[in-house]
């Protein structure tokens, strides 16, 4: 394990795991709980990446609690890593999306130090986190076809937030080499999205938490700017029914998307009912987005992989591991 290692626009730290039987993982994995002031510069290895955005209900939460199941991934094979990324009430979603941002864009330039494939990187994100994962990824995909008209409910007059751009890739890199294989891959932010018990549309969840009598309790309103309009721009499900009606060419999507994403929730979640990741999927399949999976967990209730991903002799540790090596 590598702790503390700074990156992006936040000046946030975020945790490297690596695991597995090759000779670049046995090397760093020998200096297990380093810390970023050493230069631990490798030939990779080919090892797919993952890039896990915790939960947290956007208030709370940190990287170190996610050590358990950081290490059971990287004993799979994968590079693991675990950004912390800036929560309310020191920020709102425009500042943890660009957080998520930056992480992505650091590991695509860092990966192979670590014995990463830079080609082979995987965002996911559980709760809050898959929010905020998915809103990333969403968001830049319809930009680059041109973006969609802003949301306009009747009567609401707030400012509309501004989902930051994602950092010039290409602004740290020299040679002629990296510069054409980042160019290639300017579209493809991520190989893979896999999403844990998500929230993908905030003006229905507030409606659920105002059900419950929770949602002046809740840090989400706040996080998203408390107006009806910017609980729509602040949606991936808003986001991408809006752009498959509005967009020139909808079935660029395709290009610009994730080439698989898996999505996964707990049939008996109540704390983020499995509608949320159902509207999703249906409005991924609508856009004829390939290679999307919707597993549904029976009986289970709020799927964590901070708590659901430690003991790989549990059973639905096993599934969930199955799940995620077939995206």
């Amino acid at each position: 394990m590598i702790k503390n290692v700074a990156y992006g626009r936040g000046n946030n730290l975020l945790d490297i795991y690596i695991g597995g039987p090759s000779p670049a993982a046995t090397s760093l994995s020998s200096h297990a709980d380093d810390d970023a002031e050493s230069d631990h510069t490798v030939e990779s290895n080919g090892n797919p990446v993952i890039i896990y955005v915790y939960g947290g209900a956007w208030d709370s939460g940190h990287k170190s609690m996610m050590m358990p199941m950081a290490q059971n991934l990287a004993n799979q094979g994968y590079i693991v890593i675990v950004p912390d990324y800036t929560r309310y009430p020191q920020a709102k979603i425009e500042d943890m999306v660009r957080d998520v941002q930056d992480a992505v864009v650091w590991t695509s330039q860092n990966a192979t130090r670590y014995g990463g494939d830079p080609s082979n990187i995987y965002l996911m994100g559980s709760g809050s986190g898959a929010h905020v994962a998915s809103l990333a990824i969403m968001n830049d995909a319809v930009e680059q076809l041109g973006g969609i008209p802003a949301p306009a409910v009747e009567g609401d007059r707030s400012p509309l937030i501004k989902i930051p751009s994602w950092p010039d890739q290409l602004a740290s890199l020299h040679t002629t080499a990296q510069q054409q294989h980042h160019q290639a891959r300017l579209k493809e932010r991520v190989q893979g999205l896999i999403l844990f018990s998500g929230v993908f549309d905030i003006t229905f969840y507030y409606a659920y938490l105002h059900k419950r009598g929770i949602e002046e309790v809740s840090a989400m309103p706040r996080v998203m700017h408390q107006s009806a309009n910017n609980y729509l721009a602040c949606s991936p499900s808003w986001i991408l029914s809006t752009a498959t009606e509005n967009l020139q060419k909808p079935e660029l999507l395709e290009q610009v998307l994730p080439k698989t994403i898996l999505i996964v929730h707990g049939e008996q979640d109540r704390l983020i009912p499995a509608h949320s990741s159902q509207t999703l999927f249906n409005l991924l399949c609508a856009a004829e987005i390939p290679n999307i999976k919707f597993k549904v967990y029976t009986g289970q209730s709020h799927l964590d992989p901070a708590i659901d991903l430690i003991l790989p002799s549990n059973a639905i540790t096993a599934a969930l591991l199955n799940d995620i090596a077939d995206v």
